[in-house]
């Protein structure tokens, strides 16, 4: 099945995404879920990040969960909000 997971970063967190996201990449390849598409949310201006979007397949929604807690980002605290729900792709 296909989940979103959209995390948007606290405010001023720019220091903290760059100190930790070498070990986030890592983990991203690490395979505990499939991941299909992922990357930074921008700013209106391009000027830094507020946030990363996921496309990811797993089994269930408790995998994915697990896989977000398990993220050197949100280990760090880097994310104010954060959306995981399963996706019913109907186009692409």
């Amino acid at each position: 099945m296909l989940y979103l997971r959209m995390c948007f970063d606290k405010p001023d967190m720019l220091a903290l995404r760059e100190e930790h996201r070498q070990a986030h990449r890592a983990y991203l390849a690490s395979g505990v879920v499939k991941l299909l598409q992922a990357g930074p949310m921008m700013s209106d201006d391009d000027s830094h990040n507020i946030g990363s979007f996921m496309v990811v397949e797993a089994d269930d929604l408790q995998t994915v969960k697990k896989f977000h807690d398990e993220d050197p980002f949100t280990k760090a605290g880097l994310f104010d909000e954060v959306r995981i729900c399963h996706w019913d792709r109907h186009i692409g």
